[in-house]
């Protein structure tokens, strides 16, 4: 929520509490002044406070009658502050903008294991774009609300974002940061995005954080900060250029699967669970590309090492990540077979 925004809501109460308050020290008033009932005095205050045009009572006495009038001034000032205040929730849209803060904070409430976009810049751009893609919960967190919306006319879809400083711990606590799986940042200032790990390793401090970084020099310092990951932009942008000259194919085909919306095709990780029936198999056991029909192109042990290209005799153990190139309907399919704490085999 914008600080403009949660001004005017405060001051909005305010004036609502300060109006009530009015209404009983009136009420309370007349009732000590004129000893009259409590309906006849709630009456008289808000008739009063109303300026309805009705006439005085003939015995009101001279305390009263100043009484009377200070009431009218305080409760005119505070009826149009009220007023004027709620006409511009109204009439700007203030009113939408709080339902709407609400319910994205509630599905930003919900969130678990989601992953939360520093900066609505270009290359945030490209992050969240993906992570639509992947239908992956996260959050993007940018302090300039003028560059949010920008950013959300040229994606084109909904999704969930908070306005504030990521360097700021109640900001990053608002977007859950204690229950995300990752943080991604990508300021285009590398000591801003030092800045913000520092902020986040003291909240969480074995959160995965991921940086870009511009300048080769800042790598050092973001390592030293405990970011997990580091994306020098010049290192993958050449990479990349290098690729498509001499290995346009590679490229072709990388790209075909990573960025071409309308192909269903994608490489995935699929974690082995500890009671899954696949421990202590083999490849050749298991058999994937005849029950899913999928390539598998990797498998990441638990001590981190990778074996490329697996023969069939290779062991999947409980902690394993399998790496395959398939369909998406068939990588949730494989999700659910793994899953399992039995199966039948043949």
């Amino acid at each position: 929520m914008s600080e403009t925004l949660a001004l005017k809501i405060r001051r909005f109460v305010i004036s609502i509490i300060i109006f009530v308050l009015i209404v009983f020290t009136g009420t309370v008033g007349y009732m000590v002044l004129e000893d009259w009932n409590f309906l006849d005095s709630l009456f008289f205050t808000i008739i009063t406070l109303s300026t309805v045009g009705y006439s005085l009572p003939a015995d009101l006495s001279r305390v009263s009658q100043i009484f009377t009038a200070t009431l009218i001034f305080s409760g005119i000032t505070v009826v149009l502050y009220s007023l004027s205040t709620l006409t511009s929730f109204i009439v700007e849209g203030e009113m939408r903008n709080v339902l709407e803060v609400r319910k994205r904070m509630k599905k930003i409430n919900g969130m678990n294991n989601h992953y939360i976009v520093v900066g609505a810049g270009k290359t945030g751009f490209f992050v969240c774009q993906n992570m639509l893609k992947e239908k992956k919960d996260f959050v993007l967190l940018d302090k300039s609300e003028e560059r949010v919306q920008q950013f959300l006319k040229e994606i084109n879809a909904e999704i969930p974002y908070f306005i504030g400083d990521a360097k700021n711990e109640t900001v990053l606590e608002e977007v859950g940061v204690k229950r995300a799986d990752s943080i991604i940042l990508t300021l285009p200032s590398d000591v801003d995005n030092l800045f913000v790990a520092l902020t986040v390793k003291s909240i969480v401090p074995k959160i995965n954080i991921i940086s870009k970084v511009n300048d080769p020099e800042s790598v050092k310092k973001l390592s030293y900060a405990g970011i997990n990951k580091i994306v020098l932009e010049s290192e993958i942008s050449g990479n990349r250029l290098a690729y498509m000259a001499t290995r346009p194919n590679i490229v072709s085909f990388l790209e075909t699967i990573i960025h071409t919306p309308e192909k269903d095709l994608q490489l995935e990780e699929v974690d082995i669970p500890k009671n899954s029936w696949i421990n202590g198999k083999s490849l050749k056991e298991i058999a994937l590309p005849d029950k899913v029909e999928m390539i598998v192109i990797a498998v990441r042990k638990k001590d981190n090492n990778s074996i490329f290209n697996p023969k069939a005799n290779t062991i999947i153990e409980e902690g394993d990540v399998i790496i395959v190139l398939g369909e998406d309907s068939k990588i949730k399919r494989l999700r659910e077979i793994v899953e399992q704490e039995s199966y039948q085999l043949g």
